[in-house]
């Protein structure tokens, strides 16, 4: 049995129909050190054509979804970077943290939520399902905090 990875707020569990992650390197924009580290969602910047960029607080489905992070990105203050990211055409199974471990509930189970982003950390809304795009497939018990989300793909970047 492989071992899961894990880095990062998020770590790859699986793809949606089985097979193995696909791999594809990003440009991000210049202006901060290291704005992706591994592990996190990463989305289409929509400010800057060509370019990707961390998922930020609320992202939902107007954003256009890539996939997780596998490698902390390589851009500077002073110059664009790359960032190596997994994805995979059907969707790309994470397992992260919920905001709200309390509002687990079988309910909330096939529920497309957005994402919450606070001091940097990327977890899952489970209680916001405006214009979801991360869609619930699994949580842990009431105890733990861990729960499995699809990633979509529609990245323009990567036929």
């Amino acid at each position: 049995m492989t071992a899961v990875q894990f880095t990062g707020d998020f770590r790859t569990v699986g793809v949606v129909g089985g097979g193995q992650p696909e791999v594809a390197e990003f440009d991000v924009v210049l202006g901060v050190l290291t704005s992706i580290e591994d592990g996190d969602l990463v989305i289409v910047d929509g400010s800057n054509a060509g370019y990707v960029k961390k998922a930020a607080d609320a992202a939902s489905n107007t954003a256009r979804w890539i996939g997780r992070a596998r490698k902390d990105s390589t851009d500077t203050v002073a110059a664009a970077g790359t960032v190596e990211v997994e994805y995979h055409p059907n969707g790309l199974i994470v397992r992260g943290n919920a905001t709200t471990v309390g509002s687990f509930a079988q309910s909330i189970i096939d529920t497309r939520v957005t994402l919450d982003v606070a001091a940097g950390v990327q977890t899952v809304d489970e209680n916001d399902t405006t214009n979801g795009a991360l869609t619930i497939i699994r949580y842990a018990t009431v105890q733990a905090s861990d729960i499995d989300v699809i990633v979509p793909f529609n990245s323009p970047y990567v036929s």
